[in-house]
């Protein structure tokens, strides 16, 4: 007598088989197809013995553009056009305007907006020292291959069925941890590209870095 298995749990138990590098491989293919997307996120920063949480909404859009709308606690806004990055602090009046380097692979989120390849920069494993927020999702630890010092390793959370990344966790060589969990996303929605143009305030402090 055959016994009945639901197809969930098949297709659970196929999706959880996938070895890291294999995760990593469909996940980069899933992004590849995504030209722009939008969610609402929670930022949490653990450093130096301060906790900072912040919330607001992100779009991201092929190739390089960034839009990062803080609202909870305090209104910041953080633009990138592909050549460079402004962020602005409108209780301040400052904008800080800097060149965006898409070339460096220890900055994962770049591989959201087309750049990077997630197996040829980063070794992965299964995350180990994290629990996951969501139902079916799995950890990822990704450990830089190439010489350099900022980044430490960086965790993503993914849906084990859909490669949606729910949660991306930064920690640093220094010990500091830059967690970003992501709601409601919103793949291959249109945003026009003026979003992503960013004209400095009248009489706003500019400082270029």
């Amino acid at each position: 007598m055959h016994k009945f298995i639901p197809i969930w749990i098949m297709i659970t138990a196929l999706a959880s088989a996938e070895s890291p590098s294999e995760l990593i491989d469909n996940l980069q293919k899933h992004y590849e197809q995504v030209q722009s997307f939008s969610a609402d996120f929670e930022q949490n920063f653990q450093g130096k013995g301060i906790l900072i949480r912040e919330s607001g909404i992100v779009k991201m859009k092929k190739p390089g553009k960034m839009y990062w709308q803080y609202q909870q606690p305090n209104k910041k806004l953080f633009i990138a056009d592909g050549k460079k990055s402004y962020f602005y602090v409108p209780d301040d009046n400052q904008v800080i305007v800097t060149n965006l380097d898409l070339s460096d692979a220890s900055i994962p989120l770049l591989f959201l907006i087309g750049k990077g390849d997630l197996n040829k920069d980063f070794h992965a494993d299964f995350e180990k020292e994290e629990e996951t927020v969501g139902v079916n999702n799995t950890l990822l630890r990704l450990t830089p291959k190439g010489p350099q010092t900022v980044v430490s390793h960086v965790t993503l959370e993914i849906n084990r069925s859909t490669y949606l990344i729910h949660r991306l966790i930064v920690t640093e060589s220094i010990g500091s941890r830059n967690e970003y969990i992501l709601r409601n996303m919103l793949q291959n929605g249109s945003f026009p590209d003026r979003l992503f143009v960013f004209k400095i305030p009248d009489k706003a402090e500019v400082i270029y870095q």
